[in-house]
């Protein structure tokens, strides 16, 4: 449950929030700098700050030094970062975050703290790769990208990432003066296969012919990356915006050649804002599959695909069972426009996917570095079961 800010010397927030992998609860210190550090776990105790340092309710004494201990986590833990739509931190076109919300100013910043943030983290969470789901810019100006790009050359040579093209990321009318009215996007010029291939942090998740990553030459709509993580082998495939018959047919060759690798498919619509339903048709221009028929065409034709991360649509989840009898989980996330008033424009909040092999579940926790707190209801704070033990369903 969160607690109200106590100021504290170095400190200016407390958060506390449940760990359902250990039953006890999490310490989250916010220094003056912004920067959220995870303390240890108290089990269950009810925690208050004082001058002489932390204390549980009944007077016992916590040193601030165990409080600040990383989180105790299994062995062979490990952690994938997902940011959600960050159209709001690069909008400098129209500027609408400030017409939403008067007086916001401009939110770069909170691009920059969430990247700094899985940076400074990477050890502690044993970060194995970031994704984002889409819509990186709010009008695919060329301003907007050089914000996503400033941000993003933060992990750049520290902590892989992959990237997916939302509708805000293509296709701009200035007749309109909106975004998806064609396929036409800047996103390749400032992230060119090559800021990939070319960077040797990325060499193990590629093959031995890395263009073949790429669906089309020059182009980053359509690629993936090979992961290893707690002993298992991952593929990572990202989709264009309502993917193409074309693109879907390239993914499934992917994913049909590589059937050793448990794989994760991100894509940017795919649910929509209701309860557990794949998104159908829309009113964008640009023409592609919907969630429903990726799923038909695509997802569920694969024994080896798990999850499906998203985001365009608020917070939603759905779990089905693909043509083979697997388990598919798929998981969005938006925080651009929430049911939360103090969220605006996103505020920061990013998803942290933590995979427990020795327990089979994938912790999901919502988390903003720039305000230094956790969002702990069900639909932003859950487990997932997903068997890593090597008999696969």
């Amino acid at each position: 449950m969160r607690r109200a800010p106590i100021a504290l010397a170095a400190l200016s927030l407390l958060v506390g929030y449940s760990d359902p992998a250990g039953g006890g609860e999490a310490v989250v210190l916010r220094h003056a700098d912004g920067q959220a550090n995870l303390g240890g776990y108290t089990k269950g105790k009810n925690i208050r700050v004082g001058e002489g340092g932390l204390s549980h309710k009944n007077g016992q004494k916590e040193s601030r030094g165990k409080a600040n201990k990383k989180p105790k986590q299994a062995p062979g833990f490990f952690t994938l970062i997902v940011l959600p739509d960050t159209q709001g931190y690069a909008d400098t076109r129209h500027k609408e975050t400030q017409k939403h919300w008067p007086g916001i100013g401009d939110q770069r910043s909170c691009f920059f703290k969430q990247t700094q943030w899985i940076k400074k983290n990477k050890g502690t969470l044993n970060i194995a790769m970031a994704v984002h789901v889409g819509d990186i810019t709010q009008t695919e100006h060329d301003e907007e990208w050089k914000i996503a790009d400033a941000a993003f050359k933060t992990l750049d040579n520290h902590v892989p990432y992959i990237l997916c093209s939302g509708n805000h990321d293509m296709g701009y009318s200035p007749e309109h003066r909106k975004t998806s009215y064609s396929r036409a996007s800047r996103f390749g010029a400032f992230f060119p296969p090559s800021r990939f291939t070319k960077n040797p942090l990325y060499g193990p998740h590629f093959g031995k012919n890395k263009s073949r990553h790429f669906r089309e030459e020059g182009k980053i709509e359509n690629y993936y990356l090979f992961l290893e993580a707690g002993g298992m082998k991952f593929l990572i495939l990202t989709l264009e915006f309502k993917p193409r018959d074309q693109s879907l047919a390239w993914a499934n060759k992917v994913v049909a050649e590589h059937p050793e690798c448990r794989t994760i498919i991100v894509t940017h619509s795919y649910l929509t804002r209701n309860k557990g339903q794949l998104s159908g048709a829309d009113h964008y221009p640009v023409q592609g599959n919907s969630g429903r028929s990726t799923w038909q065409k695509f997802v569920s034709q694969h024994k080896n695909i798990f999850l499906v991360l998203s985001g365009h649509a608020l917070e939603n989840r759905l779990t089905s069972q693909g043509e083979h009898g697997n388990t598919v989980h798929q998981v969005q996330a938006d925080y651009w426009y929430f049911d939360i008033p103090k969220i605006k424009a996103g505020s920061g909040f990013l998803r942290i996917m933590t995979f427990h092999p020795a327990k089979n579940t994938i912790q999901v926790e919502t988390f903003s570095p720039v305000l230094g707190e956790f969002l702990v209801r069900p639909k932003s704070k859950f487990s997932l079961d997903y068997d890593m033990s090597g008999k696969r369903k």
